[in-house]
């Protein structure tokens, strides 16, 4: 069991139901992991002291880069800007805590993501690099060194006007069509991606689990189509204490290490494991149904 490893949960605003499900998973299979749970404020977070954690405020994680960043930021996206400047300010916290405690690997993991497994394992399977993102998405990335070069990207970036005014008329033109264009995370990680060995991606079929993209992504896996996008389809098994999803392929199943309850999907994750006690035959038999049967997944 890997001691040195700290799970990153940054938040803002009320902290939703999903997040404690989040945290109370990853404490369930990674018993020994720190959990480092950032938000803005002092939130009340007693109902979250069953899972061992620690609460820190972003206001302790400043840095100069932070600082640049904050009066650099132009906001071009469809997004609210605090939601925009907030997914990428934790990035530059991300490298403030690691600077503290450079010894140990971090994972940053959004808080609509269900851990099934030892993250542990899944470090020798990782890219020598310091940021290794599971597939086209960084919601369950691992950091294991300086991140700066990624950091001076971004802040270039903002002090590009060549590239600020691109991107503005990408937004302009595309904002009332469905191939929308934002300045935000996702573009600045695709394009540090491809110039930079310094962040990779890694392989999510792992021999531990697969690791999902979107719960609403097919990826090759049987699915559901509901009124509005597909759903994977899963299949749940109790073994020993825990509840374990499996996607289907053909009707085979393979294990999920995790899975990832990306916008909707957030209305059908539930509190799987518990810290108390194992699961109950009736609800393993509930999210059977319910993952299934079309007719049911189209209700919830």
């Amino acid at each position: 069991m890997n001691t040195d490893i700290t799970f990153l949960f940054f938040h803002y605003g009320k902290l939703p139901q999903y997040l404690h499900n989040a945290i109370e998973q990853v404490r369930v299979f990674n018993p020994e992991a720190e959990i480092l749970l950032i938000t803005e404020d002092a939130e009340e977070v007693t109902a979250l002291g069953p899972f061992n954690i620690i609460h820190r405020r972003t206001a302790e994680f400043g840095s100069p880069e932070l600082d640049l960043f904050k009066q650099r930021y132009r906001h071009i996206s469809c997004f609210k800007e605090k939601y925009e400047r907030f997914v990428l300010e934790r990035w530059f916290m991300t490298e403030a805590i690691r600077r503290q405690r450079p010894d140990r690997t971090y994972i940053m993991q959004d808080s609509d993501v269900a851990v099934f497994g030892d993250a542990a394992q899944l470090l020798p399977l990782l890219p020598d690099c310091p940021i290794a993102m599971s597939g086209p998405n960084p919601h369950f990335t691992f950091i294991r060194g300086r991140i700066d070069e990624f950091l001076q990207f971004i802040l270039d970036y903002y002090v590009d006007e060549e590239r600020l005014a691109a991107a503005q008329r990408l937004f302009e033109a595309r904002k009332n069509s469905d191939n929308i264009y934002n300045l935000g995370e996702m573009t600045l990680l695709f394009e540090f991606l491809e110039k930079s060995s310094s962040m990779q991606m890694f392989e999510t079929d792992t021999p531990h689990g697969y690791l999902d993209t979107n719960l609403h992504m097919p990826e090759a896996f049987d699915f559901m189509q509901l009124r509005r996008r597909p759903r994977k389809k899963v299949q749940w098994k109790t073994e020993g204490r825990h509840l374990i999803p499996y996607f289907l392929k053909n009707g085979q199943p393979q294990r999920a290490f995790l899975v990832h309850f990306q916008g909707p999907g957030k209305r059908v994750f539930y509190r799987f494991n518990k810290l108390d006690y194992p699961p109950s035959r009736l609800f393993t038999v509930w999210l059977n149904a319910l993952y299934q049967t079309k007719a049911l997944a189209n209700l919830s």
